[in-house]
């Protein structure tokens, strides 16, 4: 089998700009646009090949958007931008994927986007990824997600955005039994292996840059097959 990822965040202006664009004196989400002829391509080009059990998933969303075109750094909620996506043709995927990172140091698996710890009210994390599936179902039908990116930072390396090597171990536990519990959830990658060296990078891994195992690797080996 084969599995493909359409880009990577295209609600995030890192990865596609622009996120907007002025048209008749109206803001219109440029980016899904875009997108949508992204994925368009990619799946009938991946399915028009010669292999077998290919699947493509478009999407790949990322947690959060502001949706203001104005601000500095403009960008798109996940619901809004598959459902805007949808609207500029967007034609089918073999499934949707997302990336449900977590806000805040304070935000566990289970914060709900919207609380008093959590992220924005329009944010997916893994709390609420049935509000992402609802709106796949009434968009696509019953298709299903792979979740292509997730991980908490510890604190050490990262001293802003980092947890506790103990709570990330936590949290690994509690997030992979959320998405196994879910029927509709195929795929958990926890993003990453080993720590980036540059703290301006991701300190998510399992390892640290010097090859200690954090608590989080026997947390991970111990996970259900």
């Amino acid at each position: 089998m084969r599995l493909w990822a359409a880009w990577n965040e295209p609600n995030n202006p890192v990865f596609l700009r622009p996120q907007f664009v002025k048209r008749g004196g109206k803001w219109v989400i440029q980016s899904a646009i875009d997108y949508a002829k992204i994925c368009n391509a990619i799946y009938a080009g991946v399915h028009q090949t010669m292999y077998r059990n290919e699947k493509v998933a478009c999407g790949v969303t990322a947690p959060r958007g502001n949706n203001q075109p104005t601000s500095s750094r403009p960008s798109v909620s996940p619901v809004a931008f598959l459902t805007a996506a949808k609207k500029a043709g967007m034609k089918t995927f073999d499934a949707y994927a997302h990336n449900p990172y977590y806000g805040s140091p304070r935000e566990t698996p289970t914060t709900r986007p919207g609380t008093r710890n959590g992220s924005a009210p329009t944010a997916i994390t893994l709390s609420n990824i049935n509000v992402l599936l609802d709106a796949i179902g009434r968009l696509y039908g019953p298709r299903h997600l792979w979740i292509t990116e997730y991980g908490y930072q510890t604190r050490p390396p990262d001293p802003l955005f980092g947890v506790s090597w103990s709570l990330q171990a936590r949290y690994l536990t509690q997030a992979f039994a959320i998405a196994r519990k879910n029927p509709r959830i195929d795929m958990m990658v926890w993003f990453l292996l080993k720590d980036q060296p540059d703290l301006a990078g991701w300190q998510s891994g399992l390892i640290t840059v010097k090859g200690q195992r954090k608590p989080a690797f026997g947390a991970f080996e111990r996970l259900p097959h």
